[in-house]
């Protein structure tokens, strides 16, 4: 009977335990549970975090920064910038330069990929082909601009850590293809109709309308095209007919605007806190030697000394206080340009121009009288600039559009100018005089990230197996 009652109580009490054990491992799943981190999330709000990433880290961040200085559009006055304008190889060729832009490009992707899946079939939002379309683009722009500087990469095994934790790179050609896939999609997407309501107001660059989305496309693949015109000659057909079905006018233009408080523009940031940047010489004698108008808003006296004294490149002082800046600097509101209205006509004068000489010059016009609007000049300013001008061959056309991308486009001026030196035989290209004496120092491409340089083996081969100063990307003639 003893033996019984002690059993008994053995057995209560490993029944009370479990169930214990099993209300504790419940709590403890609750506890770990960061509701600030949710595994699941609706697309819109994907999207807008997308955006924002796009424009502040991908369009903008160390990419754009450091394009500035190698096309000339500034000067760097401080620390890792200054470095850089002096062609440091401590600075340009490692691989931690330009490891944020790098994370968030991939991180763009993963958010891009994340929406595709979710609206693709078998996802929670599947047929809601808006997102789904707008998810394609973005995709496309940010694969893009990440390849365009960093030429071979990380991307058909890339953002499936669970099959590939040590991804291989990509040769730039196939994922030029691919990005294209993505844009044709995209635009195919963006013209199917769906029972879901538009994403509006969580889209911060067109509040939802698909039809401008649907435009951005068609802009984004001329620029890409056009990018292509050394490997693939006589691609100007192509790309005028994309340029035909995109923007209108400067309203329509791919832009993420800030608000001066909660968003500010990236660079008007860096220069408040860092203050690196400086007035570039060699743009301000292009520009004095046209007598362009625009002189008097980008380059303004620097805002701590009240001097506008011009950095002459590669040869500057290393002084913060120093040298005039330019208006940018001081515009928290001020764009960042997914895709311009100047950019997309600049195109169209390109292609006609290549094409047969003086086709160009009324595309042109267009082109230069949208970058004096951009720049916040007046009609008649830009008219009475245009009519000093006697000839709009192709020089001119693309040193008018390496000035227009002077406020937040030196991404595009920096492929630009690989493109055309390929173009011109590996030779500087007779259109910009840069002023800078390391010419042999001149970064024809970006270094990868620093984290998968430490981390994967198939990226830190690569990273060391690739002179940033002789090796072009794919589109420029070069073998990664």
């Amino acid at each position: 009977m003893t033996i019984k009652k002690y059993i008994n109580k053995f057995a209560i009490l490993c029944l009370a335990s479990t169930a214990l054990f099993s209300c504790s491992e419940d709590k403890m799943d609750e506890i770990n549970k960061n509701p600030n981190n949710p595994t699941e999330m609706s697309t819109n709000l994907i999207l807008t975090d997308l955006i924002n990433r796009t424009a502040v880290q991908v369009s903008n961040g160390d990419f754009a920064f450091y394009a500035s200085l190698y096309v000339e559009h500034y000067v760097g006055t401080h620390n890792q910038f200054y470095q850089a304008e002096t062609r440091e190889d401590g600075q340009l060729a490692v691989s931690s330069t330009y490891n944020n832009s790098w994370n968030g490009a991939y991180t763009a992707l993963r958010d891009a990929k994340d929406v595709i899946e979710i609206c693709s079939p078998e996802g929670k939002e599947q047929g809601n082909t808006g997102n789904l379309g707008i998810a394609k683009i973005l995709l496309a722009y940010n694969l893009a601009v990440l390849t365009d500087v960093c030429g071979d990469v990380p991307w058909s095994e890339a953002l499936n850590a669970e099959d590939h934790m040590l991804p291989h790179l990509d040769k730039q050609e196939d994922i030029y293809k691919e990005i294209f896939t993505y844009i044709d999609e995209g635009i195919e997407n963006l013209g199917t109709s769906n029972d879901y309501n538009s994403i509006g107001s969580y889209d911060l660059i067109y509040g939802g309308d698909v039809e401008l989305w649907t435009k951005f496309a068609h802009g984004l693949k001329a620029r890409l095209l056009m990018r292509l015109s050394h490997v693939r000659p006589n691609v100007y057909d192509e790309v005028l007919s994309e340029v035909a079905k995109s923007f209108t006018d400067a309203t329509e233009e791919a832009k993420y605007v800030y608000n001066g408080g909660s968003s500010i523009n990236p660079y008007a940031l860096l220069w408040t806190s860092r203050n690196q940047y400086g007035s570039s010489k060699s743009l301000h004698d292009m520009m004095s030697t046209n007598n362009d108008p625009r002189i008097s808003a980008y380059f303004i006296p620097n805002l701590n000394n009240k001097v506008l004294e011009l950095g002459e490149n590669g040869q500057n002082k290393q002084d913060q206080n120093k040298y005039g800046i330019s208006t940018y600097f001081k515009d928290r509101e001020n764009a960042t340009q997914f895709l311009s209205f100047h950019e997309l006509k600049f195109l169209e004068a390109e292609a006609l121009e290549r094409k047969a000489a003086g086709s160009g010059k009324a595309a042109a016009i267009e082109a230069v009288k949208a970058a004096f609007e951009y720049a916040n000049l007046t009609s008649e300013e830009a008219d009475d600039y245009i009519s000093t001008i006697t000839d709009f061959d192709l020089n001119r056309i693309m040193g008018e559009k390496y000035i227009s991308f002077y406020q937040s486009e030196a991404i595009e001026a920096y492929n630009d100018f690989r493109r055309l030196k390929a173009m011109n035989g590996g030779t500087h290209p007779s259109y910009v005089n840069f002023q800078n004496p390391k010419v042999e120092k001149f970064p024809l491409r970006y270094t990868y990230g620093g984290d998968d340089v430490n981390n994967n083996v198939n990226v830190r081969e690569a990273y060391l197996k690739i002179d940033i100063y002789s090796d072009n990307v794919w589109w420029a003639g070069g073998q990664y």
